[in-house]
């Protein structure tokens, strides 16, 4: 028995220890987190817990789930960042140990722990469990809708179906039907290659289409009959077929956009892929080029079938960003874990020559990985990557130490340490910056210290206005009341001057109007005036 928990024991504790530490000493970050933050408190503000709302205007950007589950939240632990990111990060951990169990379920118990410990130091696997967006709780409710079929499928155990589709439901209420639609049609396509369609009969799909709608549906009704036409087109059109179609909130990528974000958002990892993907392509195929009828090689063409669909239709789509495919990320982890399993196996010899060429694409990742980082730094952030240019380098000497020794480890073919160096890494790297880095990042942002200076300083009858301020939902949500966002300088002057309350604006827009106004405070690219 404590072997059997002991797997399960560390992987609790290391994830836990790398997406709770310190999670709610900074403040939230635009524009994602924020919104999203804004959400939570208009729920509070106006008891609306079905339609959500921003600066006081009501809003369709996503289906409720995870603001209902951290509004709760703030009402047992306070309202504050650590209560709205809680359940990013709970399901970041709940993933990892779902990653573990399918591992184990697909291969053995040494590739379900390895895959464990992969999937939550992945770079962008890391960074969606530590703030408070949706994508981590999709990937748990995929993840564990895949592992209720597999187990029902491969064991004939029939009730786990119903775990499937009561995974997919609560899927439906984080991002919409792509809940339902990757799952669903990766099991529909593994099928349909193993001319096994008529299993579909064992999952008793009416019955447990009701426990889905049961579910999801009652959300989406209420919504509807709320408000008719203007929600239908927000479930059609924003939630689903716009991001195919056209760009949105300006987040267009080429078609290569996820090759580029797998290299840099897997890292320390992503190097392996390419020999990790070719052995499990070769091996599924057999699926349907031998007898269909086995299942030797059933987990590697469920995991083709989930993958390549998804990154190819991601791929396609008009509006990317890096989060969309970190469904893949628990199966990507599997096929790296069994690789470096087989490694250690009895296939040391055979798989040698090609562990080496991934070893040697470690340091291709790791130069890609400092080069992005420069040029974001000095194109958008000149300033605070000038003045945190020390503890750069100090990350930047992190990732190539560690890196260095999983090589050397390698060609000195001490292979647990090269291995276990990579997590290592990433341990040290996310200590420094939650120590070192993002506390000095916390004077740049600004939005939370000017919102209470407001917040001071504001008497009864005053507004507060924002003009000139970019995308930064963060001056909503860290204000006590709607924001008057100004559209033209002309507005500015107005506002300032018939007193009419205080006023959030660049340092460019303040040069214009300081002789005529009076300053009350200025962090980062953000300043008052009144």
């Amino acid at each position: 028995m404590l072997k059997t928990i002991r797997p399960i024991f560390i992987l609790l504790l290391l994830s836990a220890f790398l997406y709770f530490f310190m999670l709610g000493n900074f403040s939230l970050y635009n524009a994602a987190e924020t919104t999203y933050g804004e959400f939570i408190k208009q729920i509070r503000l106006t008891g609306d817990w079905l339609t959500m709302h921003y600066n006081g205007q009501i809003i369709f950007d996503k289906p409720p789930l995870y603001f209902w589950l951290a509004a709760i939240t703030t009402y047992i632990i306070g309202f504050n960042e650590f209560a709205i990111r809680f359940w990013a990060a709970f399901c970041g951990v709940l993933t990892v140990i779902t990653t573990y169990f399918l591992g184990k379920k697909f291969y053995n118990e040494r590739v379900g722990f390895l895959s464990g410990i992969i999937v939550m130091t992945a770079f962008q696997f890391l960074i969606q469990s530590r703030i408070a967006e949706l994508d981590i709780v999709l990937t748990l409710c995929i993840t564990l809708a895949l592992l209720c079929f597999y187990i029902g499928y491969t064991e004939g155990k029939t009730k786990y179906y119903w775990g499937f589709y009561v995974a997919t439901a609560f899927a439906t209420l984080i991002k919409g039907i792509i809940g339902l639609a990757l799952p669903g049609f990766a099991i529909f396509l593994f099928l349909l290659i193993k001319k096994d369609l008529p299993r579909l009969k064992e999952m008793k799909i009416l019955p447990g289409l009701l426990i889905y709608l049961i579910i999801s549906a009652p959300w989406y009704i209420a919504e509807g009959v709320l408000h008719g036409s203007m929600f239908t087109e927000f479930v059609v059109g924003f939630l689903f077929l716009s991001r195919f179609q056209s760009v949105v909130s300006g987040h267009p990528g080429p078609w290569y956009y996820y090759f580029l974000a797998l290299i840099l958002g897997f890292a320390p990892w992503s190097h392996f892929l390419p020999y990790a993907f070719i052995r499990t392509w070769r091996q599924g195929r057999r699926s349907f080029t031998n007898d269909l009828r086995l299942t030797t090689y059933d987990q590697k063409l469920l995991m083709l079938c989930f993958i390549i669909p998804i990154f190819i239709i991601f791929s396609l789509a008009k509006t990317k960003l890096p989060n969309y495919v970190l469904p893949l990320y628990p199966f990507l982890a599997i096929m790296v874990a069994k690789l470096w399993d087989d490694f250690w196996g009895e296939e040391k010899n055979r798989l040698w020559k090609g562990m080496a060429v991934a070893n040697g694409l470690l340091a291709v990742v790791v130069i890609l990985i400092i080069i992005g980082f420069i040029l974001l730094g000095t194109n958008q952030y000149a300033g605070p990557y000038r003045e945190q240019l020390w503890q750069l380098q100090l990350l930047a000497g992190i990732l190539v130490a560690g890196s260095s020794i999983s090589i050397l480890a390698f060609f000195c073919r001490q292979y647990k340490v090269s291995f276990y160096a990579l997590p290592a890494m990433v341990f040290i790297i996310t200590f420094v910056l939650t120590t070192l880095t993002l506390p000095t990042v916390e004077k740049y942002k600004g939005e939370k210290e000017l919102g209470q200076l407001i917040g001071q300083n504001l008497k009864p009858g005053q507004k507060i206005a924002a003009y000139d301020t970019g995308n930064r939902p963060g001056i909503v949500f860290y204000n006590s009341q709607p924001i008057i966002f100004l559209q033209n300088h002309n507005q500015l002057i107005t506002f300032l001057h018939q007193q009419k309350g205080f006023c959030i604006t660049s340092p460019a827009e303040y040069e214009k109007v300081k002789k005529l106004t009076r300053l009350l405070g200025q962090r980062g690219k953000l300043v008052v005036v009144y």
